[in-house]
């Protein structure tokens, strides 16, 4: 069976430049903190367990308490924890245009570096993961924009989630109609 379309990428970035300029850049770390922290969330271990379990690798074995960096010619490649074989990785996307998940590696170029695009970029991840077929459904399908939706969800709040629906409504994103839980506790700010 061949991988779906990818139909509406350009509809779903559109909506989400509407709002890119909320954010504030972080550096690589503060990434690795903010998605380290959801990835380790009980709501998200709950949600995605197939991701929670894949991009924790040897983190959980290892005890360190952060990235370490790979730096091979003292340039850095990534950054990891514990065994450099498993787990999530990010990498800087030196001369990149775009941003980019690949199995449990996460590449983003300076611009990037903000938390509505990890989020985006980790609930690549979660699609290929967490859901039915995951590999073959469209990179940003409807199944997509319903993953993407509930991260937003659980880990911005509500307001977020809200402004983020309704530029993907306004520039006609269709989202699964699988039920997005609402958060049950405040949203947590990193």
């Amino acid at each position: 069976m061949k991988t779906e379309r990818d139909y509406q990428r350009t509809r779903l970035y559109r909506a989400e430049w509407e709002l890119i300029d909320n954010y504030e850049l972080l550096t690589l770390v503060e990434c690795w903190d903010f998605l380290a922290e959801i990835i380790e969330s009980p709501w998200f271990q709950t949600d995605f367990p197939s991701t929670a379990g894949y991009l924790a690798g040897s983190a959980a074995q290892a005890g360190l308490s952060g990235p370490q960096e790979h730096r091979p010619n003292n340039r850095l490649v990534y950054l990891h924890k514990g065994d450099r074989r498993r787990g999530l990785k990010i990498r800087p996307g030196y001369r990149r245009r775009y941003a980019e998940s690949w199995c449990s590696t996460i590449t983003l170029p300076l611009w990037s570096r903000n938390k509505l695009t990890l989020i985006h970029e980790l609930a690549h991840i979660c699609c290929w993961c967490d859901a039915k077929n995951g590999h073959r459904m469209s990179a940003h399908g409807k199944e997509f924009a319903r993953i993407y939706l509930t991260i937003v969800m659980h880990v911005l709040g509500d307001d977020e989630y809200a402004e983020l629906h309704e530029a993907m409504l306004q520039h006609k994103v269709r989202v699964h109609p699988g039920v997005v839980q609402r958060a049950t506790k405040s949203p947590r700010q990193p």
